[in-house]
Formats: structure tokens, sequence, C-alpha cells
């Protein structure tokens, strides 16, 4: 089976992940899909059986539905993922700003919340802003305006 016929026009830039998809159990499409791509659809598998034990014939298709959407939006970037701790952590941090910032959750209350000293709370909070800083917009025009050295 080619790829043309797999995928219909042999475009691959416009893959249809229906399509893909639904040959999925397809030994030749297996075949194409590298080490990591294979081992990433097992782990998301894996989660998903935990999380829809109720669901078992649609988690390979979700997990690979998953996987082919990651590939398609990062596919040909280099990209770093963090280990686990260091993904739990940055999770953690972002969800206490979030309380901090949008549910006014005082930092006390948060170390308790996530078992930290206050002072690691208010640094926590502190790297979260200057994180979201970069991110907005700059509506004033303050990035454009000269620097004055004093």
């Amino acid at each position: 089976m080619s790829n043309g016929e797999l995928f219909g026009g042999g475009e691959i830039d416009k893959l249809d992940p229906d399509k893909v998809l639904a040959h999925m159990n397809d030994a030749v499409v297996l075949n194409r899909w590298e080490g990591t791509l294979i081992e990433m659809a097992s782990i998301a598998e894996s989660k998903l059986r935990q999380i829809l034990p109720d669901k078992p014939d649609e988690v390979p298709k979700i997990a690979r539905a998953v996987v082919f959407s990651i590939c398609e939006t990062m596919g040909g970037a280099v990209v770093y993922i963090p280990r686990g701790d260091t993904l739990r952590r940055a999770l953690r941090d972002a969800e206490i700003f979030r309380e901090w910032r949008e549910k006014n959750v005082r930092p006390d209350a948060l170390a308790r919340k996530f078992d930290l000293s206050s002072q690691a709370v208010y640094d926590i909070i502190a790297r979260q802003r200057v994180l979201h800083r970069q991110q907005e917009p700059d509506l004033f025009g303050y990035d454009d305006a000269p620097k004055r050295l004093h």
C-alpha cells in the first residue's frame, strides 16, 4: 500500500487525521511510526486506560489521535520534554500563581496547601509574575520607547 493509497493524493502535508487513524492497525502504517511515536502512544494508552476504564475500545484511538495531533503541530521541531519532576514542579508553580492571582488565595494558605514555606511561595509567585509579564502584549508602547540612561 503506497502513501497515496493510504492518505489519498499523496500530499503528505495535508494528511487527514481520520484517514491516518483509521489505518493505524495496518502493519505498513505501524512500521512507519518510529520508536518514540509508538512509545508515546503506548504511554498515552496506559494513562487513558486508568482515566477511562469504561471505554477500553476507544483508548487506542484517542491515544493515537493525541500523538498524531502533537506530531502534526510540532513535527520537524526539536523539542525539549522535561522529566516528570520538572514538569510536576512547573505545573504546581502555575497552579500556585493561578490560585493567588485569580482566586485571591493568600500565600500562607498556599504554603500550607502545597507543603512549602511561605518564602518558597513568594519566590514562586515572583518568578511566575515575570513569566506572565513576558507573555503579555505591550499595550502602552514601553518596548518601543527609547531607553534613558541615568
